[in-house]
């Protein structure tokens, strides 16, 4: 009868042992233990951007094993389709400990169940989330409020100008839709074999347009498409007025793969770009003098920011050491040096940016994350298809609107 009762004594134990390392909460027990004590392997994931990115994750990598040797970090970028490898990974339920979660996708995650609340690792951990900027913050929360990554870079979009082009024509940057269109009237013929503005059809452009018009894609709560209002209208007729009145032209209609290489070239004299046009002339067009400027402004302040979080696998194997990780590379250190050389800008108040990055960081407080609803995919495909049709002429502003409403609305019902 003893040895019954012994064996019964030791089921139970098992079976809480097993509850306490499984089911919702795993996650947070223990994520207020001393991370000096934690050990372990974690592998950390994402995408390489280019080869000087990649090197100063390994020096943060580096800096982060030196203050935590009990935690070996694998780092395994990887290459091609990120979003597809990532879910194959969470398919079979092997995703790395902590990645890279783009603004545009975690909706998706977040409903799939793929990912690890914070909340508790945050709150035990007394990891102070105040200094990041509120709408990045945000960008990373699911609908029932958790937060589900911390952000660890972004940009906005700003005005570049080629400083030659401009100085030839006695044109100074322009802060305004008006003073856009004035300038690009002034650069007409002058910039040589182009065209005054390079202007993408992207509605990861036009959509800043549509938010400093007072219009939106959804409504606050991502129930109901909101792109079909007059708002909206009048920002797309102004930004494809300028190609259609000939001061504006695609990058492919320029010779150029991307507005970026546009400005290079010198066959447009003003992009719309964000932070990561920097390194691309530094490396590309070093011999290229050009000038920062906030986005110009519409009838009120609007912009976009496109930001990546860093997150944990809910099927994470060390979860502790994967948030001892995480809370370091959002941090003020490694967060300062991943931002060093002015690849990316920091999510937080607290670091700062490389010099010459103010005009992004001032419009931190009017940019909303590049994000829409859970399922949109398809959506934004169709959204910059017919957005090209409108540029071709193809199509009517208010066809196009029509559509995409549409569209939106069967994805979300």
């Amino acid at each position: 009868m003893k040895r019954l009762a012994l064996l019964a004594l030791l089921l139970v134990a098992a079976a809480l042992l097993a509850a306490g390392c499984g089911g919702e909460d795993a996650g947070d027990e223990g994520a207020g233990a001393d991370t000096t004590e934690v050990s372990g392997t974690v592998e950390l994931s994402g995408w390489a951007s280019s080869p000087e990115e990649t090197r100063l994750l390994r020096q943060v990598i580096t800096d982060f094993e030196a203050q935590y040797p009990n935690i070996k970090v694998q780092y395994n970028p990887i290459s091609g389709d990120y979003p597809a490898a990532m879910l194959a990974k969470f398919s079979a339920r092997r995703p790395p400990d902590v990645f890279y979660v783009d603004s545009n996708v975690i909706p998706d995650w977040i409903q799939q169940g793929v990912l690890e609340p914070l909340d508790g690792y945050i709150e035990d951990g007394d990891f102070d989330t105040g200094a990041f900027f509120p709408s990045l913050l945000d960008a990373f929360k699911g609908p029932d409020g958790q937060q589900y990554g911390l952000p660890k870079d972004w940009s906005p979009l700003g005005i570049f100008t080629n400083d030659q082009l401009l100085q030839d024509a006695g044109v100074e940057p322009p802060s305004t839709w008006d003073e856009l269109r004035s300038a690009a009237e002034q650069l007409e013929g002058k910039v040589p074999g182009g065209k005054p503005l390079c202007l993408s059809p992207d509605w990861a452009r036009l959509l800043a347009f549509v938010y400093q018009n007072g219009g939106s894609f959804l409504n606050d709560d991502k129930t109901e498409a909101t792109i079909n209002s007059p708002e909206a209208k009048e920002a797309v007729e102004f930004y494809v007025g300028l190609v259609q009145d000939g001061l504006a032209a695609p990058p492919d209609q320029l010779g150029a793969g991307w507005c970026g290489e546009a400005l290079g070239k010198g066959v447009a004299a003003i992009v719309v770009e964000g932070n990561w046009l920097v390194p691309f002339m530094e490396s590309t067009f070093p011999d290229v003098a050009y000038t920062i400027s906030p986005l110009v402004r519409g009838e009120e302040d609007g912009n976009l920011a496109f930001t990546v979080s860093y997150s944990i696998g809910a099927d994470s194997k060390n979860k502790e050491a994967a948030w001892v990780l995480l809370s370091y590379l959002t941090g003020p250190e490694g967060m300062a040096t991943w931002t060093s050389l002015g690849l990316a800008l920091p999510s937080r108040e607290d670091v700062e940016p490389a010099e010459g990055r103010e005009p992004f960081i001032e419009a931190a407080d009017a940019s909303r994350a590049w994000q829409f609803a859970p399922g949109f995919a398809n959506v934004i495909t169709v959204a910059g298809n017919e957005l090209t049709a409108v540029f071709e002429g193809n199509q009517s502003v208010d066809e196009m609107l029509q559509k995409i409403e549409e569209e939106a609305n069967d994805a979300l019902s």
